[in-house]
């Protein structure tokens, strides 16, 4: 029964009576001082107790010993220990005494109620000697982090230095942790608050059922999630020279792969998407001339050319800026790939049809892909059953035509370089490299195989880059003050060369504040929050303390740590500093320094997996980051905060990018 503008009735229901009648530790005995310390916390709440609420409190006293003791784990397990015996050795604990306020700001139920109660009680107990304080605080944050309170599982409120309890989600064969009114999970379809609302609600090491993303061969798809990197790497490492990948959860892909015949999957093992000798062979070559820093920056030099021609297209994108990103990453992809200047970017400039149409089919295919994998009804149909769903079909079509598009392209170019006729840039392309290295008979891959890879190597690239280079300049237009520290930074860099952005230029020793710049907006927006799943490959492999059946997915949340006003400074705001030198440094030997660990350094992942265009995407963003912000003064002029971007799932996490003002410099 709510007071004026209190919350209503339910909120107390639950809080009341869901613990009573299924929390599994709740006992008879303990059930009878439950009303005391409800009524001190629904008084905190703005609420009072209602007739009805203690009908249901008689009820719940008078169940059995043993129905309680099996019953189920709760569906709200942060409020379920409220009102248990918990609670009342909460209050009489002199850790809560003690910071009950601050406790209770950051929302724990137990603190709440002892701020509440807190000078009955010490009115009622006797000193006691420190001791004894000290083994009733013990005992009182044993018992609460045991009853599974995510504020004293993690103490600070980040990863807890001992082992945190394994929590698991409520999870259902086939559907996992998905219908939300049985696991209690919420919303899965804002990223950005749903990974920090699991973090909150059942702490740092928990099992949830994620079709696409857990365990393919256990039917709740379980998938275990941790906080802490160190945790993260036993399980990496256990995997060895063969070790698991986020492309493996991509089915639908591999389903259409092998329907047009793909050569580079044909293999027993799986070939590029197993884990075999096959795949470390594929993936040696195509990693070659690509992933180490010095043959992504031989490539550098063509980005900044087709960044320049890009940019003179930005004004006329301004509406449609998801679009200009797409085209700009399929210029700097195929700069990369064949040494040309597709100049797709700028919708003034005359384009062959062609590209517009791979651009358009490249994203419809991923993002397809993406949504099929995720999808129950797809995966019942068309993985199990061979059914194939509109949704399949559209991601068919759309991929068919980027094989066709990209195909041609790839034998042209081999024409065209048997007839000599490539330039100095198309020579000091990746397909060059890569064909003079299947020449020489060391490649150890077929020539279609090196075909496939450089087809996957466009079209991968130009949803996933084109995100991540949405949301760095979103900030920079909605950080004006930061956006002109970044400007006479790369001016400056940027003047040796009459302005104009060199290779050099761009180096981290020359242009720090860019690359920090970078680096914030993965945190507070990174377009792939869960960068790093791998699976268990060792026998009684410890997490936490707990031993993983060989097999079990394991991912690392790679974004609530970064949300935590415990490891970062009023998180929700926009500082790249966070990331030069000296506040690393001031961060080494402290608990925040976690957030410098290179897991949550960007979305690529980790290991022997990690995308092997990594490197090539991270200078592109930075490239066209810096081309814009040198040649325009950007601004968002319809929305006044980061709350006002919509964003949705997509192939990866993309903002709804909204329309932008570009000022020219001069």
């Amino acid at each position: 029964e709510p007071k004026p503008s209190a919350t209503p009735t339910l909120y107390l229901t639950f809080l009341y009576y869901l613990p009573l009648s299924t929390f599994r530790f709740c006992r008879p005995s303990t059930i009878s001082m439950s009303g005391r310390i409800l009524r001190a916390a629904a008084s905190a709440g703005g609420l009072r107790v209602t007739a009805a609420a203690r009908t249901s409190r008689a009820s719940a006293y008078n169940a059995s010993a043993s129905t309680l003791a099996s019953a189920q784990q709760p569906l709200v397990r942060f409020h379920a220990p409220s009102s248990s015996g918990t609670i009342a050795k909460c209050i009489n604990s002199p850790r809560f005494q003690s910071s009950s306020a601050s406790a209770a700001a950051a929302g724990c139920p137990h603190a709440a109620a002892a701020a509440a109660d807190k000078n009955t009680k010490q009115q009622q107990q006797p000193k006691k000697d420190h001791s004894t304080l000290a083994a009733d605080t013990a005992d009182a944050d044993a018992s609460a982090a045991a009853a599974g309170c995510p504020f004293h599982a993690k103490g600070t409120g980040g990863p807890s230095t001992d082992h945190p309890e394994l929590v698991q989600v409520p999870s259902l064969p086939f559907v996992g942790s998905l219908i939300r009114s049985y696991s209690g999970i919420p919303p899965l379809d804002k990223a950005y608050t749903f990974w920090p609302e699991m973090r909150s609600k059942y702490g740092d090491f928990y099992t949830m059922g994620m079709p696409g993303l857990g365990d393919e061969d256990d039917p709740k798809s379980t998938l275990y999630v941790v906080q802490n990197p160190k945790e993260m790497m036993k399980v990496l490492r256990s995997e060895g020279s063969y070790p698991s990948g986020m492309a493996q959860n991509q089915w639908a892909i591999a389903k259409w792969e092998r329907e047009a015949g793909f050569e580079s999957i044909s293999q027993p093992d799986g070939g590029f998407l197993g884990q075999g000798e096959n795949w470390k062979r594929i993936r040696t070559f195509m990693q070659t001339d690509l992933l180490h820093p010095t043959a992504a920056r031989g490539y550098t030099a063509g980005i900044i050319e087709a960044a320049e021609l890009a940019s003179r297209g930005a004004p006329a994108s301004a509406d449609d800026m998801n679009a200009f990103f797409e085209r700009t990453a399929f210029d700097f992809f195929c700069t990369v790939m064949f040494g040309d200047l597709m100049e797709v970017a700028d919708p003034n400039t005359p384009t062959d049809p062609e590209d517009v149409e791979f651009v358009k089919n490249a994203k419809t295919g991923l993002g397809t892909a993406v949504a099929v994998a995720r999808s129950l009804k797809d995966a019942l149909l068309v993985k199990k059953l061979g059914i194939e769903t509109e949704q399949y079909r559209k991601m068919k079509d759309a991929l068919d035509i980027t094989w066709k598009i990209g195909g041609d392209k790839i034998e042209r170019f081999m024409e065209k370089r048997e007839r000599g006729e490539l330039s100095e840039r198309e020579k000091n392309s990746y397909l060059y490299r890569a064909l003079e290295r299947y020449d020489s008979g060391k490649s150890g891959v077929s020539l279609q195989e090196a075909k496939e890879m450089a087809w996957g190597g466009i079209f991968a690239g130009v949803d996933t880059t084109s995100g991540k280079m949405g949301w760095n300049i979103i900030h920079a237009a909605q950080n004006p003050q930061v956006q002109d520290r970044l400007y006479d930074e790369l001016s400056a860099a940027a003047a040796a060369n009459g302005g104009r952005l060199t290779v050099e230029a761009l180096d981290k020793s020359n242009a720090p504040y860019l690359h920090a710049f970078v680096r914030e907006t993965h945190r507070l927006t990174p377009v792939v929050p869960i960068a790093t799943r791998k699976r268990v490959a060792a026998d009684d492999l410890e997490v936490h303390g707990v031993k993983l059946p060989r097999g079990s997915a394991v991912a690392c949340d790679g974004y609530s740590l970064g949300q935590d006003p415990n490891y970062v400074d009023d998180p929700r705001s926009f500082r790249p500093e966070r990331w030069l030198d000296d506040a690393v440094q001031a961060r080494k030997g402290t608990p925040k320094e976690i957030v410098d660990h290179p897991f949550f350094k960007d979305p690529f992942s980790q290991g022997a997996r990690k995308c092997p265009g990594s490197r090539v995407a991270l200078n592109e963003v930075a490239v066209i980051l810096s081309q814009l912000v040198l040649d325009y003064k950007i601004s968002a002029p319809t929305v006044s905060s980061l709350d006002d971007i919509e964003y949705a799932q997509e192939t990866v996490v993309e903002a709804r990018i909204p329309p932008l003002h570009f000022e020219p410099r001069s």
